[in-house]
C-alpha cells in the first residue's frame, strides 16, 4: 500500500494533467486522529472565486492506485490570497497554510 504521501503527490500529478491552470498543490496534514485520508489544496487560475471553502470527498481508487480517501479544495488565484491574510479559512481539521505541504510540480 502506498504512503499517504505517494498518494497525494499522485493526485497531484493526475490533477495538473487535467487543469493546466493549476498554480500549486498542497498537502494539508491537518487533525491526524481522523481515518486516513489526503487532502489537496489546489489553486487554478481556471476557476472564479466562490468566496466558499468546500472540500469535495471521494472513496478511494485502488485500481487508479488512491489507497486512501480523499479529498479536494479548489480555489482561485483571490481564494487563496484571502486564505492566506485569514480572510477565509480552511476547513475544519485540515490546519492552516503553515501547515500545508507544498507538492511538486
Amino acid at each position: 500500500m502506498r504512503t499517504i504521501q505517494e498518494v497525494a503527490e499522485r493526485l497531484a500529478a493526475m490533477h495538473r494533467a487535467e487543469d493546466p491552470g493549476t498554480t500549486h498543490v498542497f498537502l494539508a496534514k491537518g487533525d491526524a486522529t481522523r481515518e486516513p485520508e489526503v487532502r489537496l489544496v489546489e489553486v487554478s487560475e481556471s476557476v472564479g472565486p466562490t468566496g466558499d471553502v468546500l472540500p469535495f470527498a471521494f472513496l478511494p481508487r485502488a485500481d487508479l492506485g488512491i489507497d486512501f480517501r480523499s479529498a479536494v479544495v479548489v480555489l482561485s488565484l483571490d481564494e487563496w490570497a484571502q486564505i492566506k491574510d485569514g480572510r477565509l479559512k480552511l476547513p475544519e481539521g485540515w490546519g492552516t497554510t503553515s501547515d500545508l505541504q507544498e507538492l511538486a510540480a
